[in-house]
């Protein structure tokens, strides 16, 4: 039976030992963790800043040019997408996050587009000539 006890006490105290030995690895992991992702966020918040700043004047620039494209030919307005260069980056995250914003901007440039051709193509009010009644 003190066989069974003193290998019971050993195990019992080299698992103690094994588990709390492994809480400096997970708090060192949890800053390093916290670290790159209060980096990530910064990028994000000044991609965001950048790329809305980007949108904005392309709003108000290149939507004329995109309508007048659009109004001569539909496959003229491709190009203007085409040619916006792809975010690439080594976090994932933050490369995810960059294309979706960009795809966002360029899906309200698109509908800013449409509206303003649709709006362009409505013709007013047609008034017609009254005609003239002769006296006789």
């Amino acid at each position: 039976m003190l066989k069974v006890t003193l290998k019971f006490t050993i195990y019992c105290v080299l698992c103690i030992i094994w588990g709390c030995s492994g809480s400096g690895e997970e708090s060192l992991t949890m800053e390093m963790q916290h670290y790159n992702d209060s980096l990530s966020e910064a990028r994000i918040d000044s991609a965001y800043k950048a790329i809305r700043s980007n949108c904005d004047t392309m709003l108000t620039y290149r939507v004329p040019q995109m309508v007048d494209s659009f109004l001569k030919d539909s496959a003229l307005l491709q190009h203007f997408f085409d040619s916006n260069i792809l975010y690439i980056d080594a976090d994932k995250k933050v490369e995810k996050v960059t294309r979706q914003l960009q795809a966002d901007c360029d899906t309200n440039l698109l509908k800013e587009t449409y509206r303003i051709a649709r709006l362009r193509q409505k013709r007013g009010p047609v008034q017609r000539k009254k005609l003239k009644v002769s006296p006789f």
